[in-house]
This record gives C-alpha cells, sequence and structure tokens, in this order.
C-alpha cells in the first residue's frame, strides 16, 4: 500500500485490535501525520462504521494541548480511515516497563497532565473509553499526549450495539464490562488503573484469561498502595482508591477534581522537598564546622567521621571535597612530625648512652624525609665525628668544626677504647625456683538470694491457671453454645459475551431466589445441592443452561460462552 487517500505512505507504525497504524507523509500541507485504519474485526461490529465518522468527527473539534490533534477522516477502499498528528517520544507503557525509573513527581505531572486533557475531553461531551498506558504518549520536554480517539463516545450518542463492549479487558470499567450504561465516569476508572500502575509498575487486576481479569475488576478490590510506593502521602492512596471504586456514585465526578488534588500533593511534596533541603544545608553546615575544630586540636579520627557524614548530607558538597583534603594534609603533617619527633628523641637516647651506631642510623631516617631539619644536621655532623675519632684517634676529629662550635662528645671520647663503644648486654634474671609460684585461692561463689524461687514459682502458677480457664471456655463454648451454620458454597460465572443470571433451580425442582438483576462475571452463595443456572442474553434466541454441583466451601468456577460467540477473535486483540 502506496497511498491512503491523498497521503503518501512511508512506514507501518503498529497492528492493534482497531486497526493498523501508518506513519504518512501529507505532500499539500508539507508536513508528516499518522493515520490509524479501521480492522476488518472492528468493522464486522454492527453500526460501528457510522459511529466512527461520526465520533472521530467529534473529536476532531477538540483542541487541547494534551490532546492528539485529528486533521481529518476518511474511507479508503471501503476502510474509515482517521489522519493525526504524527509524534515523537515514547508511550508511557514503554517507560513504565524501562529500566529507567520514572522519578516520583514526574509521575504524578504525568497523571495531572492527563487529567486535564480528558476533563477537556468531558467537557465537550466526548468519552474516551480505552485509557491505557499504550494510548499515552510522552512527547519532549514531558509533554503528555493522549491518542486513539477511534473508539471515543460522544455522551449524547445513542448509536450502541446491544451487548457489544469496546476497550483493553485490563483497563475496562465494572459497568463497562457488564454492558451498561457508560460515561465520563467510565474513563475516570481506567484512568485509575493507569495511575496505579504508574505508581507501582504493576496492574491492579490481573489474570490468566481476559474472563479472569474482567471478574476481578467487577469484584475485587485491588492491594493498597504502600508507604515506599506513594512517598508516604496517604492522601494519594485514598485518592487512588477512591478513583477505583466499583460503583461510579462512589467514584470522583470531574477528573479536573483529581488533578486539583494531585496538585495539591505536588505543593505539600515540594513543599517539604524545601524544608528539607533547608534542613540539610544547615546540618551539612554544623557538620563542617565541628570537623574544622577537630582538625585544629588534631583531632583526625573525629574530623574524618564528621565529614563523611556531611558526604552523605550532601556527596556533590565542594566545601566537603576540600575539608578531606585538608585531614589528608593534616594527618601526612601530624604522621611526619610524629616520625621526626620519635626519632629525634632515640638520637639524643643513643648519644647520652654512647651508643653511637643506632643514633646516627635515627638521625639518617630524618634527613631523608626532612633534608633541612637543622637539629638533626648538627647532631649528625657530631656522632659522624665522634665515631671517627673513636676508631681512629685522630683529635682532629673531635677539633673544633667552626669558630665558637666544639664537638661535646670530643672530651668525653678522648679517653675511650673503641671497644668501650659497644653496648652492654641485657642482664639476664636468674632461674624461677620449683614450688616458687602458688595459684591463687578461689573465690566463693555468690549465693543466690532465696527470694528469687517463690517469684518464679508464683508466676508459673499464675500462666498454668491461665492455661485452664482458656480450655474450660473453649470446651463450655463447643458443647454449649456453639451452632453449626448450614454448609454452604460458591459458584463463579464467566459468561461470554455477558449475560444476566434469569433463574436457579434446584435438582428438586425449587427455584433459588435472585438478589436483584444479576449479570454476569458474578459470584452466587448457595446452599450445598445441585442447580440448573439459566443465563439469557439478548443477542442470542436461546439462553444459557449450566448444571453445578454446589460443596461446603467450596468454589465452582462455570467459564462458559453462549452458543456461535467466539471470544479469541475480539479478546486475542487486547492482550
Amino acid at each position: 500500500m502506496s497511498k491512503i487517500g491523498k497521503y503518501d505512505i512511508v512506514a507501518e507504525l503498529g497492528r492493534g485490535g482497531m486497526g493498523v497504524v501508518y506513519k504518512a507523509h501529507d505532500s499539500l500541507m508539507e508536513r508528516d501525520v499518522a493515520i490509524k485504519v479501521m480492522s476488518d474485526l472492528m468493522l464486522a461490529v454492527p453500526e460501528i462504521r457510522q459511529r466512527f465518522f461520526r465520533e472521530a468527527r467529534t473529536a476532531g473539534r477538540l483542541s487541547h494541548e494534551n490532546i492528539t490533534v485529528v486533521y481529518d477522516v476518511g474511507e479508503d477502499e471501503g476502510r474509515p480511515y482517521i489522519v493525526m498528528e504524527y509524534l515523537t517520544g515514547n508511550d508511557l507503557a514503554a517507560l513504565i516497563e524501562g529500566k529507567e525509573p520514572i522519578p516520583f513527581l514526574q509521575k504524578l505531572d504525568y497523571a495531572i497532565q492527563i487529567c486535564r486533557g480528558l476533563s477537556y475531553s468531558h467537557a465537550n461531551e466526548i468519552v474516551h473509553r480505552d485509557i491505557k498506558p499504550q494510548n499515552i504518549r510522552i512527547v519532549g520536554n514531558g509533554k503528555v499526549k493522549i491518542m486513539d480517539f477511534g473508539i471515543a463516545r460522544s455522551l449524547t450518542s445513542t448509536m450502541t450495539t446491544t451487548g457489544a463492549v469496546i476497550g483493553t479487558p485490563f483497563y475496562m470499567s465494572p459497568e463497562q464490562i457488564q454492558g451498561r450504561h457508560v460515561d465520563k465516569r467510565s474513563d475516570i476508572f481506567s484512568f485509575g488503573v493507569l495511575f496505579y500502575e504508574l505508581l507501582t509498575g504493576r496492574k491492579p487486576f490481573t489474570g490468566d484469561a481476559p474472563t479472569a481479569v474482567m471478574f476481578k475488576i467487577v469484584y475485587d478490590e485491588p492491594e493498597r498502595l504502600d508507604d515506599s510506593q506513594i512517598d508516604h502521602r496517604g492522601g494519594l492512596r485514598d485518592l487512588v482508591m477512591k478513583v477505583l471504586a466499583k460503583d461510579p456514585d462512589n467514584r470522583y465526578q470531574d477528573l479536573a477534581e483529581v488533578a486539583d488534588a494531585i496538585e495539591n500533593i505536588v505543593a505539600d511534596l515540594r513543599a517539604d522537598e524545601r524544608r528539607r533541603m533547608e534542613q540539610l544545608r544547615m546540618r551539612l553546615g554544623k557538620l563542617i564546622a565541628e570537623s574544622r575544630t577537630l582538625l585544629r586540636g588534631n583531632k583526625f579520627r573525629k574530623a574524618r567521621d564528621l565529614v563523611e557524614q556531611a558526604a552523605r548530607v550532601d556527596p556533590a558538597s565542594t566545601e566537603v571535597a576540600r575539608l578531606r583534603n585538608d585531614i589528608s594534609a593534616a594527618e601526612e603533617r601530624e604522621a611526619k612530625r610524629v616520625f621526626v619527633e620519635e626519632r629525634l628523641n632515640g638520637a639524643r637516647r643513643g648519644i647520652e648512652l654512647k651508643e653511637l651506631e643506632r643514633a646516627q642510623g635515627l638521625l639518617k631516617e630524618i634527613l631523608k624525609v626532612e633534608p633541612e631539619h637543622a637539629e638533626a644536621v648538627r647532631l649528625s655532623r657530631e656522632v659522624r665525628d665522634a665515631i671517627a675519632y673513636a676508631s681512629t684517634g685522630d683529635v682532629r676529629y673531635a677539633a673544633t668544626r667552626k669558630p665558637g662550635e666544639t664537638n661535646p662528645l670530643a672530651p668525653d671520647l678522648r679517653s675511650l677504647a673503641p671497644t668501650q663503644l659497644v653496648p652492654p648486654e641485657k642482664p639476664v634474671l636468674p632461674p624461677l625456683k620449683p614450688g616458687s609460684l602458688k595459684p591463687a585461692p578461689p573465690k566463693p561463689d555468690r549465693p543466690r538470694p532465696a527470694t528469687l524461687i517463690p517469684q518464679a514459682r508464683r508466676r508459673t502458677y499464675l500462666i498454668a491457671g491461665a492455661v485452664v480457664l482458656v480450655v474450660v471456655a473453649a470446651v463450655l463454648y463447643r458443647t454449649v453454645l456453639y451452632v453449626p451454620s448450614a454448609p454452604r458454597g460458591y459458584v463463579a460465572l464467566n459468561i461470554l459475551p455477558w449475560g444476566k443470571v434469569a433463574k436457579i433451580v434446584s435438582n428438586t425442582g425449587h427455584e433459588v431466589p435472585l438478589p436483584g438483576k444479576t449479570w454476569t462475571p458474578c459470584r452466587l452463595v448457595l446452599p450445598e445441592g445441585s442447580y440448573y443456572i439459566h443465563v439469557t442474553n439478548p443477542m442470542f434466541a436461546d439462553p444459557l443452561i449450566d448444571t453445578v454441583t454446589v460443596r461446603n466451601n467450596e468454589v465452582q468456577l462455570v467459564t462458559k460462552k453462549f452458543t456461535g460467540f467466539d471470544d479469541t477473535q475480539v479478546l486475542s486483540k487486547f492482550q
């Protein structure tokens, strides 16, 4: 296919239950457009062609920043098509399933834009009826565009098909599933399903088959959101659950109201974030100031602990980085000072004890790290001269090195022989005599207080008495007060395409009263026994009759379809 009407086809973008979407070029207006051509499946639904043209033209009158612009509608070789603006970016489904997490405030912003666009559509009496993440496009700068008004319906339209249900099972409203009247509140429920998935990354209603999903939408409540999914916002939790109310009267009645509520939550979050950042700045300044005070006192470990706390508060802080460098430099200076001081004291002690070789080695270590250290240079020269004099006897080595500077070691060393420079051996302690060490006498055991035993015994008696009372009460209740209830079971009906339970007859011929109008899917509570369940649908002449056996506390799942109805062609398109 090279053309649709006056539009040149560029590429196929995708296929779905509604039809095929193409990228095309409008040579007259010099712009790219998206064209959706209706599928054979949709054309098979009675009156769909008339409704498509009527309501597509109505949707074309919508002009809102969050709604895809509809340029034109037409028909090509008997197939209706709709021409829309061509959008780049990703749909919301791809973003939810993507590896990159969506920031929480960004999720709320998407939800607000969707609410604003749908509220405008509803104000113009257009119900979308197929709100889902695949129909929400996120374009540049986070702008939301609601797409695919192809099955939208005017609130004033009376063009319907009896028993027809249009939409995607995961996002349908209960009234949409049951074939009841659909208005803007159905879009509100579908938005709630989308919003729940956007916040949590999972759908609120799931199942192995479309009928199982639809049954849960009608009868089961979704799991409530926890604090980690909604940033500790109880108000947001209540908002989501109200949007997903089963009864349309219990939901929000306008998405503009939902958008306002979410905007209030965003305002509170931003205010909390500003307060939190201010507190972090104050804490950061305090930690840095305390760390510098400790640094000046050479308390390096405590200073580093505080600066690491400050780094956790603000990892990108340049002040924290400078303080880390200052602590490292100060630690290095202090380590060098201690190194020099210890060796200088050792050299002085070696000179005092006439251990000149040891003193000379310590002074060399000092001069390696600090060659200009004045005292180390002076002592090293004196020790070198003294060692030379002691080994040669040459008085020149003990002479005055500079005018007014004499070697203090020279007078003491002139009378010493070289052997006298060797340090004396360490004294050896005499051996211990046998029996000189005696073990210490053992400490006497502390007696336990006499009062502890009666207290433990009293506590044991109290626990035993309480257990006896509980057992006696349980026996009395079972033998005197307990009255067993009549055995009952459950029947879960999944009938396609959704019918009304007309009557239930027991195998004895007794008709069981019904709780008002019962549309499938539904759940029935019946006493034990066998029953004939009659289900009717205006589309089919013959009722569907099924026999079930009800057992105590068991659920009988009945999945049936009316003769002549093929659900695989209809529902497989929406998976």
